[in-house]
């Protein structure tokens, strides 16, 4: 009896939610669209970071290079061939957009503006262009990473947005993904997890191949990476609902929700690290906060507060279980992107079946949803895995070695990157070098803490 008040509210608050679910005149807030998207080509800059941090030192200025190269790369070939792929006309299908490419019939509309929806989007091909780049780091050249990101960019992931769009075909049947769990984070993660396979283990100077003997450069670059990501991360999801200010439910909904699953993340991963090693770990808290935004995208908009909490546990604990999964495997990923992307976009793909107020088995609405979100997966999966069958296919048509095309010399991986291969103007100072970083680098001394303390104002005698 004294149940029934907070019964009746609930009830009240899932009409509520039922209602809001029913589509209305779209009212987009360019602004906001604009400011969030600016803002969250932010993940460049994550990325850089997380890079340059997982590698070896001698393969830090190498890995910078391949997050901006690669994001220079896949704006032009978004813009020039992918954009019209994503959300040119249909023509009567719903498989594949056609017509605005390079730039030609972009509107801007009351309910449709191309270019701020291209700045949007770019951000998404951006986060997919470096989770392949980042799957590649310290064993493959630039040009061949080149080539596959064009690829990627231009036709591969463009497709695979068109799907998701209200007019394709996943869109139609009922699947659901707010701001690219699936169709960002899982299928970048794909394409990391088997550019990391085709190219191997990296190599030590005496040819070993066992990617744990290989310590972060930085541990605090990571860190810092990682929550620049998180921040941009979670600005590119509430760029996600274009009304802006005139959805403003929505708007302190998605915010709260995303940090909300982050911080909770965050604590899970770093806490349950601390219980297997008893060491307390910068990479565990950061990159878990990445994995927490990332499964939450997926139904930011659709879920209670407690419900986002709960997810950012589950994305924590995926992470944590991914790591010690990768560790004892033969896959190479410096910068776990398959524990912080892959993982947790599949885990937030899935519980909207299970958590989402409009639509999930745990609301009342039955395992319909649940097998739509499946069936999603499946084909955006199969769909990435077309990655693999081109580097096969290559590799097999290319009359050379097929592992010298994509990947670098073992000499090279010895070396590093840095200063191993395609400078010949320092060939006499550094051998060979592509990429050269400081000439007089000096290793760092043995740790500060070796050394005997001194007061604030106390010089060395010497």
């Amino acid at each position: 009896m004294y149940l029934r008040p907070a019964i009746n509210i609930f009830k009240a608050m899932d009409l509520a939610v039922a209602y809001r679910s029913i589509p209305a005149p779209s009212h987009p807030d360019i602004d906001w669209v604009m400011i969030t998207s600016f803002s969250a080509q932010l993940t460049i800059l994550g990325f850089a970071f997380i890079g340059s941090g997982a590698v070896r030192y001698k393969s830090v200025q190498s890995s910078v290079i391949t997050v901006l190269l690669g994001s220079v790369i896949t704006i032009f070939f978004f813009w020039l061939i992918g954009y019209g792929f994503a959300f040119g006309d249909e023509m009567g299908n719903q498989f594949i957009g056609f017509g605005k490419f390079a730039g030609a019939g972009y509107s801007a509309e009351f309910q449709k503006d191309d270019y701020s929806n291209f700045i949007h989007s770019t951000v998404g091909a951006v986060i997919v262009a470096s989770l392949f780049g980042l799957g590649t780091l310290e064993r493959s050249r630039y040009f061949s990473v080149s080539v596959c990101l064009a690829f990627i960019t231009a036709i591969l992931y463009p497709i695979a947005l068109h799907w998701v769009q209200p007019t394709g075909w996943l869109n139609t049947i009922g699947f659901v993904d707010f701001a690219g769990a699936s169709y960002i984070h899982l299928f970048g993660g794909i394409l990391a997890l088997v550019v990391s396979i085709f190219l191997k283990e990296r190599r030590g100077k005496r040819g070993y191949v066992d990617p744990s003997i290989f310590l972060h450069h930085s541990q605090i670059y990571i860190g810092y990476g990682s929550f620049i990501l998180t921040i941009a991360i979670l600005i590119f999801v509430n760029g996600a609902n274009s009304e802006g200010k005139f959805d403003k439910y929505n708007q302190g909904l998605i915010a709260t929700n995303t940090i909300v699953a982050s911080a909770f993340s965050a604590l899970t991963s770093f806490f349950l690290y601390y219980q297997q090693t008893l060491k307390l770990s910068l990479i565990a808290l950061s990159r878990g906060s990445v994995a927490g935004i990332v499964a939450i995208s997926a139904m930011a908009d659709d879920v209670r507060i407690w419900q986002s909490a709960f997810t950012g546990v589950l994305a924590g604990i995926v992470y944590i279980f991914l790591i010690l999964v990768i560790k004892r495997s033969p896959i190479d990923d410096p910068a776990y992107t398959i524990a912080s992307h892959l993982g947790p976009g599949l885990l937030g793909t899935i519980l909207v079946g299970f958590l989402s107020l409009t639509h999930g088995l745990m609301t009342g609405h039955g395992f319909k949803q649940l097998g739509l979100q499946i069936v999603g997966i499946i084909v955006l999966v199969l769909w990435a895995l077309f990655v693999a069958l081109g580097l096969q296919a290559a590799a097999y048509w290319i009359p050379k070695s097929s592992i010298d095309v994509f990947k670098i010399h073992l000499f090279q991986e010895a070396q590093g990157i840095d200063i191993s291969y395609g400078n010949q103007y320092f060939k006499h100072l550094l051998a060979e070098g592509e990429a050269i970083q400081l000439l007089d680098y000096q290793p760092e001394p043995t740790l500060l803490s070796n050394f005997p303390k001194r007061g604030v104002f106390e010089f060395s005698s010497n």
